[in-house]
Parts: structure tokens; C-alpha cells; sequence
């Protein structure tokens, strides 16, 4: 299968790591070359000129004690960072959402600034091919058997979902439990009111009024349920994060998923509340008589 997208890939000797307890990184990195970042439609205009390293990994840029080396290892845990020894300690990190998610791609990646700073020289080290479509495992296949022939490897994409894939599914089928749970819980609300509405619509109400009640109530309780539940997700978060190490800290919290809780916050109470007015129009029935208890 033929592409006309490919990337050359440049690396260094720089090396990027987190030298404390906690969270890590590990991976390749690449150079932020002009090309890579047409190559993924990132503006340069876009970048800090005093940015060195770019990423798209959700807090990173968030994290102390990180450490930019230029031996392409790390030292150990309890030396002292010094730019004589070629480690640069605190580096500026930028997060790039555009950047690819994955292990083997360019997410992580350093700046030219960088390189020039800290005189580096690039060397090629590999190729990234976009294929216009999904390859076949036939396909993979063969590409790595004329790769080998030549001294070389090939990784292709696999179908694991990335982690923004997950946070969004997970926001889609919470926000659609959430919804069930409280759909029961007016309709429960309303059996145990149908009298009330039995008198309203005895007095004249309309239906727009029964529909505004039915609406106000869904959506007050679907945002009353969503900013306790954020707020309760992220107390639970911070608490466990606190006594694991492996999690690194408080600044994994630093990336907040913007998108996802708007949804929540904000979305599945209107959600809620259109459901709401659309569902109460109905007349309740029996008006002339009160229901036998």
C-alpha cells in the first residue's frame, strides 16, 4: 500500500527524565524539526521560543525534578544535576495537544532551540509512514520481512484505544448511566406527586407548566448529581494519589480534561432537562376522582 506521507525522524543524545519518586517517563525523543511539525499541523507560531522539550503527554509540564541529559542516561538518583556533567535540571516542558499519543511515535519531543542550545547534533533515526488506510496483518507482515532484509524494524500502530479514547467513553457511558438512574428517580418523584399535578391541571395548569416543573426538577437534580459527583471523583483521585508514589503527586492532577467535563457538568443537565420537558406534557389521568390508597 502506497503513502505519500513520510516523516523522516531525527533524534540526539538527549535524553528526558523525572529523577524523584513517582511518575516517569520513558520513550524516545525526537526533534521538533520544521517538518515534524507541519507533519502534524503544529504552528511554530504556536511554540514558546524558550520551549526545549514538547509534549503531548497530559501533565508532564507539570512535574518537578525533571532532568534533560545529553549523555543519553540517566545518572543516579541522588547525584547532583550540573550542566558540566551535561544534565540540565528543570527543562521547559510545553504540552502540544497535536502531538501523537503512543509509545513509539514523536510525543514527546525537543526543540531546535534546545538542540542548538545545548549542541547537539541530530542524527536520523527512523521513518514515520502514514498509510491513507488500516494495514492488513498480510501487510504488516510483509513490510517487516523486506524491512529485515535491509537491517531494519517496523512498528505499526496497534488497536489499543489511546487515553483520551477512554476518558471519552467512559464520559459517554457514565453520562448515559447517570441519565437512566435519573430518569427512575423523577419518575419516582412524580408518582408520589401525581396528586398535586392531579390538582394543577384541575385548576387550569397547562402543560407548558407541567412540562417547566418536570424540566426544573430533572435538570436540578442532574446538576446537583454531577458537580458532587466531579467534586467527589476528585477528592477520591487526590487521596490516592497522595499515598501512591507511582502516581507522582499532585501535579498528575494538572491536566484537566476540559471537554469531558463540560459534558458532565453541563451537558447531561440540560440532557436531563429537555428529556424532562419533552416526557411531562401528558395529562395526568383520573382528574375527576383521587386514586384509591
Amino acid at each position: 500500500m502506497s503513502s505519500h506521507k513520510v516523516l523522516q525522524l531525527e533524534s540526539t543524545s538527549a535524553s528526558l527524565f523525572h529523577n524523584a519518586p513517582g511518575r516517569s517517563w520513558s520513550g524516545p525523543v525526537f526533534v521538533a524539526t520544521p517538518a515534524l511539525l507541519r507533519f502534524f499541523g503544529i504552528s511554530p507560531s504556536s511554540i514558546s521560543p524558550h520551549a526545549e522539550i514538547l509534549t503531548m503527554r497530559p501533565g508532564l509540564s507539570g512535574l518537578s525534578e525533571m532532568q534533560l541529559t545529553t549523555q543519553g542516561k540517566q545518572g543516579p538518583s541522588n547525584s547532583v544535576c550540573r550542566a558540566s556533567d551535561g544534565c540540565y535540571a528543570n527543562p521547559v516542558i510545553q504540552e502540544v495537544s497535536a502531538l501523537p499519543s503512543g509509545t513509539s511515535v514523536p510525543n514527546t519531543v525537543i526543540t531546535e532551540y534546545a538542540v542548538h542550545k545545548l549542541h547537539l547534533q541530530p542524527i536520523v533515526a527512523g521513518w514515520m509512514i502514514q498509510a491513507p488506510a488500516p494495514l492488513s496483518a498480510a501487510q504488516i507482515t510483509s513490510a517487516r520481512l523486506s524491512a529485515s532484509t535491509a537491517g531494519l524494524s517496523v512498528e505499526s500502530k496497534n488497536s489499543l484505544p489511546s487515553s483520551n479514547e477512554v476518558i471519552d467513553w467512559a464520559t459517554f457511558f457514565g453520562v448515559v448511566l447517570a441519565l437512566g438512574v435519573l430518569a427512575m428517580s423523577v419518575g419516582l418523584i412524580r408518582s408520589e406527586t401525581a396528586s398535586d399535578l392531579r390538582v394543577l391541571a384541575a385548576t387550569g395548569a397547562s402543560s407548558r407548566t407541567r412540562r417547566s416543573l418536570a424540566a426544573t426538577t430533572a435538570g436540578a437534580l442532574g446538576l446537583l448529581g454531577a458537580v458532587l459527583g466531579t467534586l467527589a471523583a476528585y477528592v477520591g483521585v487526590a487521596g490516592w494519589i497522595r499515598t501512591n508514589t507511582l502516581n507522582g503527586g499532585l501535579g498528575a492532577l494538572g491536566a484537566v480534561p476540559v471537554k469531558n467535563l463540560v459534558i458532565i457538568v453541563l451537558g447531561m443537565p440540560l440532557v436531563a432537562a429537555l428529556g424532562g420537558w419533552i416526557f411531562a406534557g401528558r395529562q395526568p389521568p383520573s382528574l375527576s376522582r383521587q386514586p384509591i390508597e
